[in-house]
């Protein structure tokens, strides 16, 4: 098959295309940024996720980085809710689930539950949780250190996301390690299936036992902040509750998870890069973060659905048509980034990327997603600079998380107890 049929007979509905390229599929991306920037993928039932979900509506393709700045911003036209957020169809019921959580809620009451969950995301809330994040990774790091190698994915990777998560939700330690096992069921979902393991269904449960004790006994934890105040007059519904539980554990588990591991990996690809970062780490890591997140994003598209009828780049977008954004295009589109397929640490605008979104569905965590990996890669780099994965690694078969399931890594151990 020629570059051009490629092309033109790719679906972005293949999972399989995911796990070929191992992440997202950049040369078809780019042939359809260069020549087809709004670009018609049409339906396919032949995939069906672990819910048996599938695609039965095409949708429009967005790949320049103006066309998927300019849609996030504008909610008004461009709806989180109507269809949902993820390019999947869901049944009316699941639809209805999707609709009681922030990420598909559109104004005004986005703005109003959101204000429900920003204070631990101010920054003098995150100042004050900074040691706590710290002390974390340390104690992660802490137990490979001296072991030379282990799978970097779940004993490193996967901890400190869940882990703060717990501490900001208010969940009692004796329930963080069902937490984590569930957390990372619910985040690699595409790739089992539902009848194997009901995680989703298992945190929801959980989420309304830890509402009912919030409730009981209020303390400042995120959750019970939540599950106790108001919208409009009215309490939270437990399908509201469930999704911010939900969407909270997941959202935060991905991206750190997500980068942590592409940073390991990418280090290891880009041995001159990981040089030059040793070469002053305080000076380099926070830059080197936003470059892995603009070069390997850790969820690959969010969807929107057009409101009225509306152009695009020129192209005739009708009402109720779904619109995909992709980020691994946008954050490697040359009219933003030179040389954009470069790994750079040095890059100038790196922190352009839209991995954490734009406009009203920024990621509120970002912040903390930067403070941990900040703090769990600085140990890694100091400690056991060697790091490397040995083996094949194991991408998630996933059309919307840019994953590594599995990476063995290997390290000379550490001798003695570090300081830093």
């Amino acid at each position: 098959m020629n570059a051009n049929d490629f092309a033109l007979n790719t679906n972005l509905i293949d999972a399989d295309l995911f796990v070929r390229y191992q992440g997202p599929p950049h040369e078809l991306l780019r042939a359809w940024q260069e020549h087809d920037p709004v670009h018609w993928n049409p339906a396919v039932d032949s995939y069906r996720n672990p819910r048996g979900r599938v695609v039965r509506k095409g949708f429009w393709v967005l790949t320049r980085y103006a066309d998927v700045f300019a849609v996030s911003r504008n909610p008004t036209v461009f709806s989180s809710n109507v269809s949902g957020f993820v390019v999947w169809d869901p049944d009316p019921a699941e639809l209805a689930v999707q609709q009681a959580g922030l990420m598909a809620m559109d104004p005004p009451h986005h703005a109003k539950f959101k204000r429900l969950v920003m204070p631990p995301f101010s920054p003098k809330s995150l100042a004050a949780f900074e040691p706590e994040v710290a002390a974390m990774a340390r104690s992660i790091v802490d137990g490979i250190a001296k072991e030379g190698r282990c799978e970097f994915i779940f004993d490193v990777a996967s901890r400190l996301p869940v882990y703060t998560f717990c501490i900001l939700m208010g969940i009692p330690s004796k329930d963080h390690e069902m937490i984590f096992k569930l957390g990372n069921a619910v985040a690699d979902m595409e790739a089992s299936t539902y009848v194997d393991i009901d995680a989703q269904g298992q945190l929801f449960r959980y989420a309304q036992q830890l509402a009912e004790e919030k409730r009981a006994n209020p303390d400042n934890s995120m959750m019970s902040c939540y599950v106790n105040s108001e919208v409009d007059g009215e309490r939270l519904t437990g399908a509201q509750v469930n999704q911010f539980f939900l969407t909270v554990s997941v959202a935060g588990h991905e991206t750190t998870r997500n980068t942590a591991a592409h940073f390991i990996r990418l280090m290891s690809e880009y041995p001159e890069q990981y040089e030059l970062l040793r070469s002053d780490l305080n000076r380099y890591l926070p830059n080197a973060i936003e470059e892995v997140l603009r070069f390997s994003p850790p969820v690959t598209n969010f969807c929107r659905t057009a409101l009225e009828e509306t152009t695009i780049a020129g192209h005739q977008i009708r009402k109720d048509d779904k619109i995909y954004l992709s980020y691994p295009a946008a954050n490697r589109d040359p009219s933003v980034f030179s040389e954009p397929d470069k790994f750079d640490i040095t890059r100038s605008n790196a922190n352009k990327h839209l991995s954490f979104g734009t406009g009203e569905h920024v990621c509120i965590g970002a912040s903390l997603a930067r403070m941990q990996l900040k703090h769990l890669l600085k140990l890694i780099v100091t400690r056991i600079p060697d790091i490397h994965p040995v083996g094949d690694t194991k991408q998630l078969r996933s059309i919307w998380f840019n994953a590594i399931m599995e990476m063995n890594v290997e390290f000379e151990p550490e001798r003695t107890a570090a300081t830093i």
